[in-house]
């Protein structure tokens, strides 16, 4: 019974926490709201938990109350990172926190190599090889390193945050070439953000090789945005899946 109540409460104040942005005829939850919807959840299912049986009521109030406050407190933070490293890179954020809306096309083009996407639990910097790299090349380029001292500017700024970069490849070559290559630049980036003042133990590092190609390889085009470097960030104490599956 005490599940029951907590879902119930809580599915209220997810139906009642979603504000919403006008696009065109169809409206999308912010990411604050998506994320103190979250957090409302969390924190009424724990409230129902714990405590004297004749406070229970208050306690599932209370949990979600506080629940989505943290979960808020999240959705804001990585709205302003969005925005921020979406500044340093030159860009205008694309928004992918609506799950019912499904991407109809890669993030990045030949005329836009670098995206900053914002997704419900994490905002994600995504660029070409070619921007930060020579063709089968680990080492950055002068502009590439200029770029990532600004990046790294802000990401210093949010501490709280966790930082994955992952490196990825096309499929042509063999596939222990292309994840060693990956792994090299996916490396070559967090010794430079390491080096503008990102604690170190923030970042880990994928490399992923070919998989997840978010355009067919069977494309001279296709293949050039496969090799890309992503840069992850995630809030502090969420479950962060691995990036390679």
């Amino acid at each position: 019974m005490r599940k029951i109540l907590a879902l119930t409460l809580t599915g209220t104040l997810l139906l009642g926490g979603c504000a919403t942005t006008q696009q065109g005829a169809q409206t999308t939850p912010s990411k604050t709201a998506t994320g103190a919807a979250i957090g409302a959840v969390v924190g009424g299912i724990v409230g129902a938990a714990t405590g004297p049986k004749h406070h229970k009521g208050k306690r599932i109030l209370i949990g979600a109350a506080a629940g989505a406050l943290i979960g808020g407190t999240i959705g804001y933070i990585l709205d302003q990172q969005a925005k921020a490293l979406a500044n340093d890179v030159g860009v205008k954020p694309i928004d992918n926190t609506n799950p019912e809306v499904k991407p109809q096309q890669p993030p990045i083009s030949e005329k836009k190599p670098v995206a900053v996407v914002k997704e419900p639990q994490k905002v994600k910097l995504i660029m070409k090889d070619s921007v930060l790299f020579d063709f089968n090349s680990y080492r950055l380029k002068p502009e590439a390193k200029e770029m990532l001292r600004r990046i790294a500017k802000t990401l210093n700024q949010n501490p709280d945050t966790v930082i994955l970069v992952v490196g990825y490849t096309d499929s042509t070559g063999s596939f222990d070439y292309n994840v060693k290559l990956s792994e090299k630049r996916a490396e070559a980036v967090k010794n430079e953000l390491v080096l503008n003042g990102v604690d170190p133990t923030r970042v880990l590092t994928f490399g992923c090789g070919p998989k997840n190609p978010i355009a067919p390889n069977n494309t001279p085009e296709g293949r050039a945005l496969n090799r890309r470097v992503e840069i992850l960030v995630y809030p502090k104490g969420v479950e962060i899946p691995h990036p390679c599956d």
